[in-house]
């Protein structure tokens, strides 16, 4: 099976075509692409500015991982030796974390005071607002309908031995999937997806199923607004590890038939819902990978 959005890296290491190209019926104008990218580089170097130094972030960072270090080793000792007697044990290690944590405590205040500030002054609302206007006007072009659902698509580099894909990562990835933020909605004829380059087009007649892997993998953002272990999000049992990697188990795969082959479309299990409505199919039974 070949991945949609997957970059096959078998035997060309810098590639960096997806193969969802050979499904693309429209692409994105270039002055609303410029536009687009214009009003990003411009929120973007906003963002930048309303940030502290990179090295006050980083002293803030270590003053807060050592407080919460010490704090959490004081209350552990709590039950056994009480606080005047702990801190008679270490009272350097006690003060200084105490100490971090004011350090800490300043340097978030400064932080949001700056970032409040600046966002204020380069109209950071605004800015946003017209990006907004922007993607809309994409979509627009694109033929999207209006108030079309997002979902999220699994993009990942692999290799294929013995016709089986293996996901890699590359550099510094701490997954080697990405959750691609799409607009999905449904023709006469085809299962459409657009992010804000192209349109991809899948024919109904091609869809074949939709197969469940029993694996638990890992994408290194979150796209929704409600957060992924909270309310409609809560039965997937998702966690959020310390590099706010978000982890999830099942995936889904629907395969669907393109020039003699058969192509899948990977996505998270919490996008399942809405991939079973649009296509008709329904999930089968879990099988791992």
């Amino acid at each position: 099976m070949k991945p949609v959005f997957g970059i096959d890296i078998t035997t060309n290491k810098k590639n960096e075509r997806l193969n969802s190209e050979e499904f693309i019926i429209q692409t994105t104008s270039k002055q609303k692409t410029e536009e687009l990218e214009e009003k990003q580089e411009n929120l973007k170097q906003t963002i930048e500015e309303s940030k502290l130094p990179l090295w006050i972030r980083i002293v803030k960072i270590v003053c807060g991982f050592y407080a919460l270090i010490v704090i959490v080793g004081v209350i552990k000792a709590l039950p056994d030796v009480g606080f005047d007697q702990a801190l008679r044990n270490a009272p350097i290690l006690i003060i200084s974390g105490f100490l971090s944590l004011i350090v800490w405590l300043i340097m978030q205040f400064l932080s949001k005071r700056k970032e409040k500030r600046v966002m204020s002054e380069q109209n950071a609302e605004q800015q946003i607002e017209e990006l907004d206007t922007k993607c809309q006007n994409i979509y627009k072009e694109l033929t999207v309908p209006k108030d079309t659902a997002s979902v999220d698509v699994l993009v990942f580099r692999y290799k294929t031995k013995n016709g089986k894909v293996t996901p890699k990562t590359i550099g510094m990835q701490i997954t080697p999937y990405m959750n691609l933020n799409v607009k999905i909605f449904k023709t006469e004829d085809s299962l459409c997806l657009a992010d804000l380059e192209s349109l991809f087009a899948f024919p109904l007649s091609s869809l074949q199923t939709i197969h469940t892997v029993k694996k638990r993998i890992s994408v290194p953002s979150w796209n929704k607004e409600e957060e992924p272990t909270k309310g409609a999000f809560k039965p997937y049992k998702m966690t959020v590890d310390q590099f706010g990697r978000i982890f999830f188990k099942p995936y889904h795969i629907l395969t669907l038939m393109h020039n003699g082959r058969i192509y899948g479309i990977y996505f998270p299990c919490y996008e399942l819902p809405i991939f079973e409505s649009l296509t008709g199919l329904k999930a089968d039974e879990p099988t791992k990978e």
